[in-house]
């Protein structure tokens, strides 16, 4: 982790301040939540900067650390895996798809959403599709492959979204986060196997 904070973290450093500036200026501003929180009917309505801003904004101070401390233990070591530009398309694709997908299950109703943890999610799918064996220890100390987890939060969110088990939480738009985080890192992956082949063709051919 030491490698990732120092000079490998810089975008995920800055998604961290941007979301406590936000969270902020929600607190010192009346009526900011309301201009930069995702409703739904605003959103379609001619709002559509909310699909973007939405994922900055935050419920309270736990809600906030909870999600920067997930973005800081997965955000860095992706960013280095990624770069930067792919790192940021994954996590701002991801915060967007997650409202979307909310959205489409749930239909556009007038009720406020707020919060990283879809585009946090999708950190953290990718990060356990990558290093699927790695060792992720949870509260209250307990060791899982991190595919393993991936597996559990799918099941939870899924069931938590069908039965309603967190009331006033956007279940459907974490799991959408994991969607799509998992389908661009499947993409760029076929997309790079195929460059490699294609490289080692060519190669053989010049050889010939």
């Amino acid at each position: 982790m030491s490698m990732s904070v120092h000079g490998y973290a810089k975008v995920t450093v800055g998604l961290i301040v941007a979301n406590f500036a936000v969270f902020i200026l929600q607190i010192a501003v009346p009526g900011f939540t309301g201009l930069v929180a995702l409703t739904p009917s605003k959103a379609v309505s001619g709002m559509y900067w909310q699909f973007f801003t939405y994922m900055f904004a935050h419920a309270g101070i736990t809600h906030i650390g909870l999600n920067m401390l997930a973005l800081f233990m997965f955000g860095g070591i992706m960013e280095r895996v990624l770069g930067v530009e792919r790192y940021l398309t994954l996590y701002i694709i991801s915060g967007i798809g997650s409202s979307l997908f909310h959205m489409i299950l749930t239909g556009i109703s007038d009720v406020p959403m707020l919060g990283a943890s879809g585009a946090v999610f999708g950190v953290l799918a990718a990060y356990a599709y990558r290093f699927p064996k790695n060792i992720v220890w949870i509260f209250p100390g307990i060791p899982m492959p991190a595919s393993l987890l991936l597996v559990f939060f799918v099941i939870f969110e899924f069931f938590s979204g069908v039965f309603g088990f967190e009331p006033g939480i956007a279940n459907f738009g974490h799991l959408g986060g994991i969607v799509i985080s998992l389908g661009l890192m499947y993409a760029w992956g076929r997309k790079e196997r195929r460059s490699s082949i294609g490289d080692t063709v060519e190669f053989i051919w010049e050889n010939w």
